[in-house]
C-alpha cells in the first residue's frame, strides 16, 4: 500500500509553511522527514494521516485507492492503513497499560485470541535482559498505571500499541525522542525485528530532528523541509547529501 499526497499546503494565519507538497510513500519502506522546528512536520503528519482537513481545493490525499476527503470518514477507516506514534503521548488514564495497549485492537473487534498472541509478541519482542533496561521491559509495565510511568515508558506503550494492529503503515512524530543514543539504538534494533515487518512488510514514515540516523542504512528514503518545499536528500558514496526537490 502506498500514501500519496498531491498539491498540498499548509498556511497558519497566512503564513505559508508548506506549498504544493507532492509526495508519494511507497509500500515497505522506511522513509525519514528532517526538518527544524515550525517548518510544517506534524502539520504534514496530521493532514497525511487524516486528522487534519487539507484546505486547497486541490489537494488530494490517498490511502492507496481510498481518497481522504471527510474526516469522520477518514476515522472509520483509517486503521485499515495507518497506526500511529504520536510525539504526545495520548492515553486513557483510567485503564492499565496494558488496557492502553490493547485498545486500538479491542475498537477494532479482533478476538480475544489474537489480541492475545500480538500483546505475547509485542511483550517479547521489548522485553530487556540488560538489567540497567529493566525499567522498561514491556511485561513489567502491564499492570501499571500511566500515571506512574515516566516518559520513556510512555513512549514504548505508545510504540507498543501502534503494533498491535496489522496495518501497513506505521507514522511516527519524533520517535525514540525520549531516550538515550544507547537506548535508542537498542529499541530500535527492536522495532527492526522481522516479527514487525517495518522496512518488509509494512513501511515507516518517520518525522525527527535526529540528523544521525541519515547515517542509518536501514533506512530507505529521507526527505527534509526547507524554503517550504519537500526536498529529497540523496546519499552519495561518502555519505554526504545532496538536495533536490521532489517534483
Amino acid at each position: 500500500m502506498s500514501i500519496v499526497c498531491e498539491s498540498v499546503n499548509i498556511h497558519f494565519n497566512n503564513d505559508i509553511y508548506l506549498n504544493q507538497v507532492n509526495l508519494k510513500l511507497p509500500e515497505n519502506k522506511i522513509i525519514l522527514l528532517l526538518g527544524p522546528s515550525g517548518s510544517g512536520k506534524t502539520a504534514l503528519f496530521n493532514r497525511l494521516c487524516g486528522l487534519e482537513k487539507v484546505v486547497n481545493p486541490d489537494a488530494r490525499i490517498y490511502w492507496d485507492d481510498y481518497l481522504v476527503s471527510d474526516l469522520k470518514d477518514a476515522n472509520n477507516v483509517r486503521s485499515n492503513y495507518i497506526s500511529m506514534i504520536f510525539s504526545f503521548y495520548y492515553f486513557v488514564h483510567s485503564l492499565s497499560v496494558k488496557d492502553n495497549i490493547i485498545l486500538p485492537s479491542v475498537m477494532q473487534g479482533e478476538s480475544s485470541k489474537k489480541i492475545r498472541q500480538k500483546l505475547d509478541q509485542l511483550t517479547s519482542i521489548f522485553s530487556f535482559d540488560n538489567n540497567s533496561k529493566h525499567n522498561l521491559d514491556l511485561k513489567n509495565l502491564m499492570k501499571k498505571p500511566i500515571a506512574r510511568l515516566s516518559n520513556g515508558q510512555k513512549e514504548l506503550v505508545g510504540i507498543a500499541r501502534a503494533f498491535m494492529l496489522d496495518t501497513p503503515y506505521i507514522f511516527a512524530d519524533e520517535m525514540l525522542r525520549s531516550f538515550n543514543r544507547s537506548t535508542e539504538q537498542m529499541i530500535w534494533k527492536k522495532l527492526l525485528s522481522d516479527d514487525l515487518g517495518i522496512g518488509k512488510t509494512r513501511g515507516l514514515f518517520w518525522i525527527t530532528h535526529k540528523e544521525r540516523l541519515t547515517k542509518d542504512e536501514n533506512i530507505h528514503r529521507i526527505i527534509t523541509i526547507e524554503n517550504q518545499t519537500i526536498k529529497e536528500v540523496k546519499r552519495d558514496q561518502k555519505n554526504s547529501f545532496d538536495h533536490a526537490a521532489i517534483a
